[in-house]
């Protein structure tokens, strides 16, 4: 008989083994690749500074006791109004593609065994359609508004240059012309008007530490019904995470200061030169909002990178737009499931400080991207 059941450490092996066949890892061979895996799903789900025994990952065992799906859980600490709540925030769904063929409502068990918790609130923030699709036939709900990330693109020559190159027969067209992209480039950043053009601004930088970073986030927080609530223990664990993804491009978290001395703003991103820029969270008190996203473009220009992204919220939709950033949908969906009143509500109508922080693409590991 199949069953879902909890995680435990002994399954470590199995759903490492799953993780390489469901996303076909390109690091098979090596042990120390596999000692890495192995110390990501050990750290992340039983080491981690919200481990909850309550909400614990899961894994479907086929009928020969081999662990052939997981889900994996952490929780948060969050609040409605002031009311306490706990959050659960899934990563690492999947199921073996035999398990898929055998026995096909694998998947169906897992999540209707998640959403059957003791959370107040679960969170799917990177879902693909059919996860989509599984999730709302199981009572789950999208938050489309939160489904959308804006983009700032940073080179336009560059970025237009390796969509090309991702056409395999026009590589080497792309290759010819690459010369030209610094240039065209550099001309963009400058021109007035252009929408590409990168404002000076006068903030000066700081490195961010957790105690720093648990003040701004609630004091940005504040006036939003639905938040989560840091301690410097968790922000502190989560942000040593965050720096260890080294395949992701460097790990910026800076505080920024105005002329006076005052913390004006913050952001959160990793920085990938040549590449792309992941913003997970950015914030700025008062009418800051706009120097603080000038000084996040610059950085990544100054540091090579070609595009930015970040989750859309609500609430800064206009400086985001004023800035050149585009709004898209990048192929993952933002799920969420709740059986308090007024927390659904909160989501759907952006009165939710949920940035990418909070979500999954802090618990991927580290060679994953986007």
């Amino acid at each position: 008989m199949s069953s879902v059941r909890p995680f435990v450490r002994a399954d470590i092996p199995q759903v490492v083994d799953l993780h390489r066949r469901v996303f076909s890892s390109r690091s098979r061979a090596r042990r120390e690749d596999r000692d890495a895996y192995e110390a990501y799903f050990s750290e992340l789900y039983f080491g981690n500074a919200w481990c909850a025994e309550a909400s614990p990952s899961l894994v479907w065992e086929d009928g020969r006791g081999a662990v052939a799906g997981f889900l994996g859980v952490t929780t948060r600490a969050m609040s409605l109004g002031g009311q306490p709540l706990r959050a659960a925030v899934t990563s690492q769904f999947m199921v073996d593609a035999e398990a898929r063929r055998r026995a096909p409502l694998a998947a169906v068990e897992l999540v209707k065994t998640l959403l059957a918790g003791p959370q107040d609130l679960t969170l799917a923030d990177e879902a693909t359609e059919p996860a989509r699709r599984l999730w709302e036939a199981l009572g789950g709900a999208t938050a489309l508004l939160l489904s959308l990330q804006w983009a700032r693109v940073l080179r336009p020559a560059r970025f237009a240059l390796s969509r090309l190159a991702a056409r395999h027969r026009l590589g080497r067209l792309a290759r010819s012309i690459a010369p030209l992209c610094r240039p065209v480039d550099a001309l963009a950043a400058r021109l007035p008007s252009s929408p590409f053009e990168l404002a000076a601004t006068s903030l000066h930088a700081e490195d961010l530490d957790a105690a720093t970073l648990q003040d701004c986030i609630a004091e940005a927080a504040a006036d939003t019904a639905l938040r989560p609530e840091y301690d410097e223990r968790s922000l502190k664990w989560l942000l040593e995470v965050l720096a260890s993804k080294r395949g992701c491009g460097g790990f910026h978290r800076i505080g920024l200061r105005d002329d006076t001395g005052r913390l004006v703003g913050w952001y959160l991103a990793h920085l990938a030169p040549g590449g792309t820029g992941e913003v997970l969270q950015v914030g700025a008190r008062g009418s800051a909002l706009a120097p603080v996203l000038d000084h996040l473009f610059a950085r990544a220009w100054r540091l090579g990178v070609d595009v930015l992204y970040g989750r859309v919220e609500p609430a800064r939709l206009r400086q985001l737009s004023e800035r050149g950033c585009v709004f898209h949908h990048r192929g993952h969906w933002m799920l969420v499931h709740s059986g308090v009143p007024g927390v659904l509500e909160a989501i759907h109508r952006g009165d939710a400080f949920l940035s990418r922080l909070e979500g999954e693409w802090c618990l991927r590991f580290q060679g994953e991207h986007s």
